[in-house]
């Protein structure tokens, strides 16, 4: 039987492995696919620019007139990308960070659903790839639909808690409670949402645990290491984020899909047929508790400050532990009372050829390589598990999932087949030779569903990486505080926009006052897509046009990026810490915040300015721009630089406001409509660089101070246990 075992284990990792395309994922060929097509440009910034500088977070000019970038995104997957190329070219490094994190996702449902910590689950690993494999929603996270969109980050969030409420409850190793927070600091640094549904279970089992009052403080200060940098510092900036305002939902069948609800029914039912005097004893608690607090704050949650949309993955995920602990426990009983080994052996393998048949005419005239090893691995399994009624049960859970798929095969080929295959990719890579011969600037591009055909309907946003320009749109929209200004500034200049983010009130088919919108925020080029569009670009004399590539127009703009603030002053004093605190947490600030006074100056072209917290006096009053003669300007990701004749007086530098930023010789800068910096330079040379603040220095000393604390106590008590 243990031979049996091991092979079955080979069985499932392949398994899992050659549905994934683990071929193509060893392709040089970059990702694309939704979201994950355009991750690749702040993913390949990280390993080139941050990670090799021993840095996590910085500033990027890539996208919206610059952001920052990994303060509020999370940096564990491009540190794990950053890892592996030491190995293999980016691309692949890339593919396989995702492909690792939806193979430990099966990997921490295994593990929990183990009888104890050393004996693997096969039932568990099936339960697993059910879960992955849900195809009833696309973008919430967790499930490999979700992970091809660009999702995959919320993926090793989920695996990681699931791996510290293993390390917590079930396991016998000897740092079992350190390992634990070691993970769940993983988790913080995948994604907060996952982190955040996890801590109260976390925090239940990790008080009520045996281990010694010694052994959980230096596991805290552990996880404090991991953690403390990133989540600290994303929570004192969470002000300079952008409120997508999601719209949420409110029916119970968002929260209750398709695919989920025969194992919710099934659970109902088993609990009511028992009488519930055995429920107790099959399940743990944690999958009562997923599914409990998934029901709560899908409809009784703040809707601000967290998108309901985002419970449906614990939910599903609680109920499929609950139903399949149930099974499980009464699986001897049910094998028990059927009658005659044959008959159910004909019974489950007519079963499993039903299955395979579905599976196997929807993909292999598409995918034939891929279902046919899928399908011979499967009658593998089926094979040496003839003799186990049990070992049957699960080969069919597996037959169940994989007969089932209704798109993810596409999708992998879709996402893993990579840019440089699509039809007419050609048309990219010529465009992006055009841009190549202009001088570098900032881009805003006509976004349209069609582009979806070079991959991905944000493929443009990959400019920064294959040229020396940057993208207005980008994919981070919550990231940073230009991005509400951009799509109401493109929404006049397309066709059909997008317009994201929820609550504003766009400029559809305004096409000159999506122009002058565009010159407020320093973009130096346009490229347009549909045939309307360049009319109307072709029609007005303020676009110049450069060249076309029969597919896309590409047009330049006369803008500057520094300027003196000629407009009036409207000084907006911001409220105290707290309160922004308050109202950036939960969304729901009394007072009017910098935004609302700086997007209606903006989108109404108000003859004024919002800055913050400004004290007129620090400069003289400005002249006309007229005058102003700016020279050797030097905008870098992390340095800029200018010579100014018109020192001690207001300049507006079109670059996004982010309070690291500091000027080596004037005052500022200060935050300005719509999303820009203001300085006040005491000399002609001006020097602005983006540093790490006072309290992000003290937060790399305490991580160092943690880790050290958590390391001595643990080889102390150590030393101890051995002494005894």
């Amino acid at each position: 039987m243990l031979k049996n075992n091991l092979f079955i284990k080979v069985a499932l990792g392949s398994l899992l492995l050659v549905f994934l395309r683990i071929e193509l994922v060893f392709s040089d060929l970059l990702p694309t696919g939704g979201d994950m097509g355009a991750h690749i440009v702040p993913t390949k910034f990280f390993v080139t620019e941050l990670f090799n500088n021993f840095k996590l977070s910085g500033w990027s000019q890539d996208w919206f007139a610059g952001y920052p970038v990994y303060y509020f995104y999370f940096p564990l997957p491009p540190i794990i990308t950053s890892l592996l190329s030491f190995l293999f070219p980016f691309s692949i490094s890339f593919k396989s960070m995702v492909l690792i994190s939806q193979v430990l996702l099966v990997i921490s449902i295994e593990m929990l659903m183990r009888k104890n910590s050393k004996q693997f689950s096969f039932y568990g690993f099936g339960v697993g790839l059910l879960y992955l494999l849900t195809e009833s929603f696309t973008i919430f996270g967790g499930n490999l639909a979700s992970s091809l969109a660009g999702q995959y980050s919320f993926t090793y969030s989920i695996a990681f808690a699931n791996l510290s409420i293993f390390y917590l409850c079930k396991s016998n190793h000897r740092y079992s409670t350190e390992i634990a927070s070691l993970l769940f600091g993983l988790s913080v640094l995948s994604h907060l949402i996952p982190f955040m549904i996890y801590l109260p279970i976390f925090a239940y089992y990790f008080l009520k645990s045996d281990a010694k009052i010694n052994v959980k403080i230096s596991a805290f200060l552990f996880f404090l290491f991991i953690a403390m940098r990133f989540s600290i510092s994303l929570f004192l900036n969470l002000e300079f984020t952008t409120n997508m305002t999601y719209t949420p939902y409110t029916q119970l069948s968002d929260l209750v899909k398709s695919d989920i609800l025969p194992f919710a029914l099934g659970a109902i039912i088993y609990v009511i047929s028992s009488g519930g005097r055995t429920t107790l004893k099959a399940v743990a608690g944690f999958e009562l508790y997923l599914v409990a607090i998934a029901i709560f704050l899908f409809f009784y949650g703040p809707e601000s400050a967290l998108w309901n949309g985002r419970i449906v993955p614990f939910f599903n995920l609680g109920i499929i532990f609950l139903f399949f602990n149930l099974l499980h426990f009464d699986i001897k009983n049910l094998t028990k009372k059927i009658q005659g080994k044959y008959p159910f052996i004909i019974f489950i393998l007519f079963i499993n050829s039903y299955l395979m048949y579905l599976y196997y005419s929807k993909w292999e005239n598409t995918y034939s390589t891929t279902t046919i090893s899928i399908i011979l691995i499967i009658l593998f399994m089926f094979l040496i598990s003839i003799n186990s009624e049990k070992f049957l049960i699960y080969t069919t859970l597996v037959s169940l999932t994989f007969g089932t798929l209704s798109y993810l095969p596409h999708w992998l080929n879709w996402n893993f087949s990579g840019y440089e295959s699509k039809n007419n990719w050609s048309d990219i890579t010529t465009l992006y030779e055009g841009l190549d011969t202009l001088e570098p600037g900032r881009i805003i591009w006509e976004p349209n569903s069609d582009l979806n055909k070079y991959g991905t309907p944000m493929v443009l946003m990959t400019i920064p990486m294959f040229t020396d320009h940057q993208s207005v749109e980008g994919l981070y929209f919550d990231s940073s505080i230009t991005t509400p200004y951009h799509f109401l500034t493109v929404s006049g200049l397309a066709e059909r926009p997008s317009n994201p983010v929820g609550g504003l009130t766009y400029i559809n088919g305004e096409f000159d006052k999506g122009f002058r919108l565009m010159e407020e925020l320093g973009v130096d080029y346009f490229i347009a897509y549909t045939s309307s569009i360049k009319d109307k670009a072709n029609e007005s004399e303020n676009f110049n046009f450069l060249f076309s590539n029969e597919v896309f127009n590409v047009y330049s703009i006369n803008t500057k990026k520094v300027e003196l603030v000629e407009d009036n002053l409207h000084i907006f004093e911001s409220p105290g810490f707290f309160d922004r605190l308050k109202n950036a947490v939960l969304r729901e600030g009394s007072e009017q915040s910098f935004f609302e006074s700086a997007y209606k100056s903006f989108k109404d072209e108000l003859n004024h300015k919002i800055i913050e917290n400004y004290d007129e006096s620090l400069a003289v009053q400005s002249e006309s721009n007229a005058d102003l003669l700016i020279s050797n300007l030097n905008i870098q990701n992390e340095l800029i630089t200018f010579k100014t004749n018109k020192p001690n007086q207001l300049h507006l530098i079109k670059v996004s406001y982010f309070p690291n930023w500091k000027i080596k010789n004037g005052y500022g800068p200060f935050r300005i409509s719509p999303s820009f910096m203001a300085v006040v330079p005491k000399d002609e040379y001006v020097e602005i660089r983006f540093e790490s603040s006072n309290v992000e220095k003290a937060l790399n000393l305490l991580s160092i101070l943690t880790l050290f604390g958590a390391l001595l106590m643990t080889y102390k008590y150590k030393k101890r246990s051995n002494n005894v």
